[in-house]
């Protein structure tokens, strides 16, 4: 997402509204989502970054965002009733904190999520160290991908916001196959993938061919003395992951 520094702080905008996404050739869904698109775009920050992010609501019903595992005022956390009044259709609000952890996060509505979430409003968000930092590697290629399911009917185009268990779509960025890009390394290189999982069930997640070592959760590093060579990790609903590999 672009960004402009304004007296030592880096303001961003998100603009929530109905978006048309390309699933896959031929195949377009009509959702939900930031900036023209769904899952809206990466948030890339430096620790200590204070950031003010501009919100605003273009789609037919109230919303918030909700900044996943950020440590922020309470005023800040996007929880609509609770933490902060409902953006209202056509109005702007503004979140403004310090990021003060390194990690893998994710942005979503707490207002109406459930049909929100469902219609593909999310986005993700990677805090950067500052500096060295004894658990972040420093990788050759970093690549994030959200998880999604939704349930849409042959024939239609916008997801059924109801359904609980019968998805009939998995979608990784909101694109299935033969949509999908591949994951282009060099052989060597360092790899960390960044995966969140904003569906309604927990999902293993498997590399073909490749062990690779779990080196963050939910926005959390992992120990060194808690990391093996993997070669399946199992992505919770609703949470973070990321996993580290040399290509060989």
């Amino acid at each position: 997402l672009p960004w402009r520094m304004n007296k030592g702080v880096k303001e961003f905008h998100l603009v929530a509204e109905p978006v048309v996404r390309e699933m896959a050739p031929g195949f377009k869904a009509h959702l939900w989502g930031y900036n023209g698109q769904s899952p809206g775009p990466t948030i890339e920050v430096v620790e200590g970054d204070r950031v003010r992010i501009f919100v605003t609501n273009k789609l037919p019903e109230h919303t918030s965002i909700h900044w996943h595992g950020q440590r922020l005022p309470n005023g800040m956390d996007g929880v609509s009733g609770l933490t902060q009044a409902p953006l209202a259709p056509g109005k702007t609000f503004v979140y403004e904190f310090v990021a003060r952890r390194p990690g893998t996060f994710m942005y979503h509505p707490h207002a109406d999520e459930m049909v929100q979430m469902a219609m593909g409003m999310m986005g993700f968000w990677v805090t950067h160290p500052k500096a060295e930092h004894p658990l972040i590697d420093t990788v050759d290629r970093d690549f994030v991908f959200l998880l999604s399911a939704y349930d849409i009917e042959p024939g239609a185009a916008t997801p059924k916001v109801a359904e609980m268990t019968d998805f009939n779509i998995w979608a990784w960025n909101s694109r299935i196959f033969p949509g999908i890009d591949s994951l282009n390394v060099r052989q060597g290189d360092k790899v960390r993938i960044r995966i969140g999982n904003l569906t309604m069930t927990n999902h293993p997640m498997h590399l073909h061919g490749h062990e690779f070592q779990v080196t963050g959760t939910d926005g959390r590093p992992t120990p060194l003395a808690a990391r093996c060579p993997q070669g399946t990790t199992h992505v919770a609903g609703g949470q973070m992951g990321q996993v580290g590999l040399v290509a060989d």
